[in-house]
């Protein structure tokens, strides 16, 4: 049987025939296994599985539909079909360290009446059956809440998708929302803008928002430049979830939105919708107008067109307090400058106006109302108008202005110890627990924002953590050496390899002496019990196998002793004649072999150079072990795979491509093919954990491609991104370490130098 992944981890399942249900040893989650006994089938399982995991929820959607047709009625091909519709992924709770659902693609649908389930609960056996149901009723209570949460939500008028960043940097993609996004607000639009609308939200909140905004947008804007930008994990996530919901409303609307690229490079689901090329003069108000005729709204009031100030003056002698009143009109219509030239004008007559120098402050600040002082990103009390209203002003004004101060101070420090509460939040819960500098990393950062809510509990839940990755680290390495001693020991007895099996016996007695430090982790104890047993056994096995390779060596030489002997007593008996007769007779039968074999040998060759790979397989084998007969029967029967192979890997279906190559095995350049697909995918992988900025998991991987495009220049730019936020974080001397082990990339020597001495201060 293959080997099978497990759905929550990764991890590899210890599977025997026959089993439906198994736990896995490294997450410790008992779940429900295939019952496909053909190992292409388990191949795409566990293909289907990763690519879940990596939420490219469409991609998997697809290879479960595969394994549906071809399995009709194995349970887990529809229970994965319904993972990838709700966008199931599983977490790592820090308090418990269970594995739990969380809900990427929610659903006005229930999953109970779902056919999926339905048909996954009719295939499964009873236990199987218990599992399911019992998933089923959390993901239906997740799906609940976030219906619930989504309900409060206003509703939106349009629907902006885009890619955000890319390798660490804002791409043009996030540029141009921006501008759409307030072209449209300013036209009355209620407007989805990831960057803006999700600013003051938690992870967990991501959903019921998004989900909401999908639910309700009459019209969803896809931007793009790049194809790959189209096609990103989560804005897939996004346009895809959105086609679906056109195909039952028809009253929304998509639009892809393009630039730098080629129209034909849009995503195929594209093709029958109509593009916009953002290169085009007047492109937004194509938009604009576009959206006009799907939502009607109000138009919005525009500001007065700005007259000449010396004509705005109030007829006869204005008053200081009579300036300031226009003044103000002047702020609620955006017109700052103006603003602020009646303010001065209300300062000549009255030099300590203070309503004057409050007027000047929100034009330098450019706010309507003064109330808005206080959403302002930064405090304002180092503006000299400020000083100049805190100094005229009477008590109710000077508090209210110290109160705005003091809030937007209060309110940035928050955002900064939530966003590092935050940071290391994402650590503990989306690291796979294998990284101990991530983890100290999170330690490190909780232990910086001192009593900010929990903070001194999760320094606790780190070291507990790092204690666990420390210890499952050693655990794996023992069990991965216990293993491999039984893989040297078989082939030791199989092979009469003595070398092998004293090997064996050497890693045994490693991992036990490993086990015992672990004292009664996890199974350490059944492990150091299976050790002296397999000790025991091993050392058992070495004596017949010296005798059998003894008796072997001496029944070789009497063998070739008598063969010798035999051999010269028929030299003494052959005669001339018989020699002449044998040589006569065999001259013929091979000529008659070899005309009739090499008739054969031609007609496969034609079969094979036209294409029919299997009747020349069969022509081949009819050959046996004339000439390479033999292996040319295996390359026919072998070439339509291949061929099929490669063409999924020449059209980009990596996926496909990937389970036929591992397929195929050493055939050919089908282990090197496999090779590239597999360091694409992690690749790939570290790109987008760089782009969420997980640099050591990334430097991690691009580290483990070696030179594989410019991983290794990835690398360093990720080690350099990670040493950055330790230095800002105030982590000198780690942020030192690596800088130095950076060497001469970008500024690094001299950044190591200011940590080391920050670090020594």
């Amino acid at each position: 049987m293959a080997v099978l992944k497990c759905k929550m981890c990764g991890g590899t399942l210890d599977v025997t025939e026959g089993m439906t249900v198994c736990e896995c040893e490294y997450c410790g989650t008992q779940q429900t296994i295939t019952t496909a006994k053909d190992e292409n089938l388990q191949a795409l399982f566990n293909r289907a599985n990763i690519l879940r995991m990596k939420s490219e929820f469409d991609k998997a959607e697809q290879l479960y539909e595969k394994l549906v047709q071809s399995s009709p009625d194995d349970a887990e091909a529809h229970w994965g079909l319904i993972l990838c519709k709700y966008g199931i992924e599983y977490v790592e709770d820090p308090a418990t360290f269970k594995r739990v659902p969380t809900c990427h693609r929610t659903s006005f649908d229930s999953i109970i009446a779902d056919e999926d389930y339905k048909e996954a609960l009719r295939c499964a056996d009873v236990i199987q059956r218990g599992i399911y149901e019992a998933e089923a009723k959390e993901i239906d209570r997740l799906q609940k809440e976030i219906l619930a949460l989504s309900a409060k939500e206003d509703p939106y008028d349009v629907f902006i998708c885009y890619k955000e960043s890319d390798n660490g940097s804002r791409t043009p993609d996030s540029v141009i929302a921006n501008d759409i996004y307030h072209q449209l607000t300013n036209e009355g639009f209620k407007v989805f803008y990831a960057a803006i609308t999700l600013e003051d939200k938690l992870g967990s909140a991501y959903e019921p928002c998004i989900f909401a905004a999908l639910n309700s947008a009459k019209v969803m804007l896809a931007i793009g430049t790049r194809p790959e930008y189209f096609n990103a994990v989560w804005v897939k996530n996004e346009w895809s979830r959105y086609l679906k919901m056109m195909k039952k409303d028809r009253s929304k609307l998509l639009i892809p939105c393009y630039k730098d690229m080629d129209a034909y490079e849009l995503p195929e689901e594209f093709a029958h919708l109509q593009a916009q090329d953002m290169s085009k003069i007047g492109f937004i108000n194509d938009i604009v107008r576009g959206i006009k005729k799907v939502i009607v709204k109000d138009e919005p009031k525009t500001a007065g067109t700005q007259t000449d100030v010396n004509e705005s003056v109030p007829a006869g002698n204005p008053t200081a307090n009579s300036l300031v009143k226009r003044a103000f009109i002047f702020l609620e219509d955006g017109e700052w400058q103006s603003a602020d030239e009646y303010c001065e004008k209300a300062l000549d007559i009255d030099p300590e106006n203070a309503q004057a120098y409050l007027g000047k402050l929100m034009a330098e600040f450019q706010v309507h109302k003064q109330q808005q002082l206080k959403e302002e990103p930064d405090p304002f009390d180092d503006s000299k108008n400020y000083e100049k209203v805190m100094r005229y002003g009477d008590e109710t004004l000077k508090s209210k202005l110290a109160a705005d101060v003091k809030y937007i101070k209060e309110r940035n420090e928050n955002t900064r110890l939530e966003g590092i509460y935050q940071s290391a939040n994402r650590i503990i819960n989306q690291t796979n627990h294998t990284d101990t500098e991530a983890l100290k990393t999170a330690r490190r950062q909780f232990v910086s924002i001192g009593n900010y809510k929990d903070a001194e509990e999760k320094v606790s839940t780190c070291d507990a953590l790092i204690l666990e990755t420390e210890n499952n680290n050693r655990y794996m390495e023992n069990v991965a050496l216990l293993n491999s001693a039984k893989t040297l020991y078989q082939e030791g007895v199989d092979k009469k390899h003595l070398d092998s099996i004293r090997q064996a016996i050497d890693n045994i007695e490693t991992a036990k002496a490993g086990f015992e430090k672990l004292n009664s982790y996890k199974n350490s104890a059944k492990y150091i019990a299976e050790c002296d047993q397999f000790k025991a056994e091993y050392e058992a096995a070495i004596p017949p196998i010296e005798q059998a390779i003894h008796q072997k060596e001496r029944e070789l030489a009497e063998q070739e002793a008598r063969i010798a002997a035999q051999k010269a007593k028929k030299r003494k008996r052959i005669t001339l004649i018989s020699v002449f007769s044998a040589v006569v007779i065999a001259a013929v039968c091979i000529t008659v072999f070899i005309i009739i074999s090499e008739g054969k040998y031609s007609d496969a060759q034609r079969l094979y150079d036209s294409g029919e790979y299997l009747k020349a397989a069969e022509v081949f084998a009819e050959l046996g072990n004339y000439k390479d007969a033999k292996a040319r029967k295996k390359d026919a029967r072998m070439m339509p795979q291949y061929i099929q192979a490669t063409e999924l890997y020449n059209n980009g279906q990596y996926t496909e491509a990937a389970a036929a190559f591992e397929a195929l095995g050493d055939f050919k350049d089908s282990a090197k093919k496999l090779t590239i697909i597999k360091n694409e995918e992690l690749y790939m992988e570290a790109i987008e954990l760089y782009d969420k900025g997980w640099y050591s998991n990334a430097a991690t991987i691009f580290a483990g491609l070696g030179d594989y495009k410019d991983a290794a220049d990835k690398k360093k730019e990720a080690l350099y991104m990670k040493a950055t936020i330790l230095y800002g974080h105030g982590y000198y001397k780690e942020a030192a370490s690596i800088f130095d082990e950076l060497g001469d990339y970008k500024d690094s020597a001299e950044k190591k130098t200011k940590a080391f001495n920050k670090s020594t201060n």
